[in-house]
């Protein structure tokens, strides 16, 4: 990999962190919670109140941004430089520890992943 390829997966990593923790909860809280709050109004569906409604549809949202800009799309789109920049972008918002939810959780899929392809590999060579 050359120089120019990993300063730029670093600075993606760096990018992608920054709009994930700050521009996607505004985006949700300002746009989408009121965009569906509006569609919802003051509705009960089966037994579920107008509130859990929404805050389940938001939720949802956001999870979908985590899967598209967290570290597990940080790590498939631009390899290590890109962690590293999410480590980076979470020291530039001023603890570094915060860093460690998103980085534990890629490290827990990681082994998983790579024990289901060990087991999944064995039962292919045993057949």
């Amino acid at each position: 990999m050359g120089a120019k390829k990993a300063a730029g997966s670093f600075i993606a990593g760096l990018l992608m962190t920054l709009i994930l923790v700050i521009a996607v909860p505004m985006f949700v809280d300002t746009v989408v919670q009121k965009y569906i709050e509006d569609v919802v109004g003051d509705t009960t569906f089966l037994t579920l109140s107008s509130e859990f409604i929404v805050n389940l549809l938001v939720w949802l949202i956001i999870i979908g941004f985590i899967v598209l800009l967290g570290a597990g799309g940080i790590l498939k789109r631009f390899g290590v430089f890109g962690i590293i920049g999410l480590v980076v972008a979470y020291w530039l918002l001023g603890d570094v520890t915060d860093a460690f939810i998103p980085l534990a959780t890629l490290a827990i899929v990681l082994v998983i992943g790579k024990t289901l392809e060990i087991r999944r590999r064995k039962r292919c060579e045993s057949q």
